[in-house]
């Protein structure tokens, strides 16, 4: 019973995931197709670059709540039918540590689904906005100052791409720093893989100076 209810929050989580919110508002607001455009990346950068603020706004806003659901879900069913994991004892997982990991398997699956969505032929963003609302959900502190990190690189460079990979290289750092727990960090490592690779294109492109710069400047769009 634990096992199947593992397995129905990674399909749930995933079906949340593939909710993406950049594909569904450019095509239901704009009548088109954001990943037909500029990067072909349906996340908030591309949806900021190509529809302006107000759009990009409701993607990151729609793309971190479905997170919050998903890990909802999750704990609302592990408070039912506990995970496998659970059954090995306080004295290999602390019951604090469970939390953090239902909250990071929920997330998992749900950045997985955001980036290669069910919905819209497996093409979405790269997980960036996910992620975040996943370690929003995980603690609010780490993530408050990953968003520091990510805004100050950002403003620096101008480089979304650089502010994000640099968000994720440090999220298992300050996991370590603040639960001193192997498990949780190796969990946060897998994320920083998963969001690093999926910015492989990007880092090509900041090696060669070719990467595109986000303007601070307004711009509208029809």
């Amino acid at each position: 019973m634990t096992i199947i209810a593992c397995i129905f929050i990674a399909v749930l989580s995933y079906l949340f995931g593939s909710l993406n919110f950049g594909v569904i508002l450019s095509n239901k607001l704009k009548k088109d197709d954001v990943r037909n455009h500029g990067s072909g990346n349906a996340g908030t950068t591309n949806m900021l670059r190509n529809y302006g603020k107000g759009v990009a706004v409701l993607t990151i806003l729609g793309d971190m709540l479905k997170v919050f659901a998903a890990i909802y879900i999750a704990k609302l069913i592990y408070s039912y039918v506990p995970m496998p994991l659970n059954e090995l004892g306080n004295n290999i997982i602390s019951t604090s540590d469970m939390d953090m990991l239902i909250k990071s398997f929920a997330g998992f699956f749900c950045v997985l689904g955001h980036i290669f969505p069910c919905y819209f032929k497996f093409k979405g963003g790269k997980g960036v906005a996910t992620s975040g609302g996943m370690v929003f959900a995980i603690d609010w502190r780490i993530a408050l100052i990953l968003l520091a990190v990510f805004f100050v690189v950002v403003l620096i460079t101008r480089y979304v791409s650089l502010g994000s990979i640099v968000m994720a290289v440090l999220y298992p750092v300050f996991i370590f720093i603040f639960y001193k727990s192997i498990i949780l960090t190796v969990i946060a490592v897998i994320f920083t893989l998963i969001v690093v690779i999926a910015h492989r294109e990007n880092i090509k492109k900041l090696i060669h100076h070719t990467e595109s710069k986000i303007s601070f400047k307004s711009k509208k769009k029809n």
